[in-house]
């Protein structure tokens, strides 16, 4: 029984219904180089603090669409496991007209993704990035998942997701035409680019926006829809592979401990620790 390994193992969907981060641990006697994951559920919004409250807009926008967006207080109750769940992302609005209608979610402004280009600056020499707005998935992403409160109308909902190779990816979580919270699910396959061909491997996926769109039953009621604890099931190895513990250096270290604080950060804002703002974007 040697070279034994602890891996995770982890069920996506009772992890969501339980709400709060769930993993079961044991020795299983599979060597190391049969399986090198380490799946987690991380919350990545959970609308808890009022200065990072995302932004709606409506299009057809101006006074064809009327939309009023606020922290409310309440979550499902499947989450009560999650003391620090209190409030979720609340929004009411109307269309003037019935037709092509829809609903943009994005992040709050400080929430943003600096990658690099490799390239070089024609006039400095030093290598160039850019600035991506959106929230950025950390890990190798294998599902999402966020929980929807419905008063029966008829939209659907939509993720915009950017991967490692600037090309965006349209998910559809499916129908809202329900009433009550439900959770809903989509699967990342695993042709969206997440890596690259050496250390760090991962080049994590951005969450631009989230889109509510109309049917064509969708009639010109006034609506109300909450949206609360967003989530990803993600293979961390890259973040916590066994030898990240030894560092060539301080900036090797800086390297590695990036996502280690960027994952503090999102546990800070799932917990709702009474900030008058937001932690700072991960670069």
């Amino acid at each position: 029984m040697k070279n034994i390994k602890k891996i995770i193992i982890t069920t996506f969907g009772i992890l969501f219904l339980a709400g709060a981060p769930v993993v079961l641990s044991f020795d299983t006697g599979m060597p190391t180089d049969v399986d090198s994951r380490e799946l987690r559920t991380i919350i990545v919004e959970s609308w808890e603090q009022a200065a990072g409250i995302w932004k709606v807009t409506g299009d057809p926008g101006g006074k064809q669409s009327i939309i009023e967006t606020k922290l409310l207080d309440g979550a499902p109750k499947n989450l009560g496991l999650d003391s620090s769940n209190k409030k979720c992302l609340g929004i009411r609005f109307q269309f003037v007209y019935p037709g092509d209608n829809k609903l943009v979610i994005t992040p709050p402004d400080d929430r943003s993704v600096k990658r690099s280009l490799q390239l070089l600056d024609d006039k400095t020499g030093e290598p160039k990035f850019e600035t991506v707005p959106g929230i950025e998935l950390p890990g190798i992403v294998k599902a999402m998942s966020i929980w929807v409160l419905g008063r029966g109308e008829e939209y659907t909902l939509e993720a915009w997701i950017e991967d490692g190779r600037g090309e965006t990816h349209i998910f559809k979580f499916g129908n809202l035409n329900f009433v009550g919270w439900r959770p809903l699910t989509i699967t990342i396959p695993g042709n969206v680019v997440q890596e690259n061909d050496t250390f760090p491997q991962t080049k994590g996926l951005v969450l631009k926006k989230l889109v509510v769109r109309s049917t064509p039953k969708t009639k010109a009621n006034k609506t109300v829809l909450a949206f609360d604890s967003l989530k990803v099931l993600t293979d961390m190895n890259q973040v916590f592979f066994d030898g990240a513990d030894v560092n060539f250096d301080e900036a090797d270290k800086a390297d590695k401990e990036k996502m280690k604080k960027y994952l503090e950060q999102l546990k800070q804002r799932s917990q709702g620790n009474g900030e008058t703002s937001a932690p700072p974007a991960t670069k």
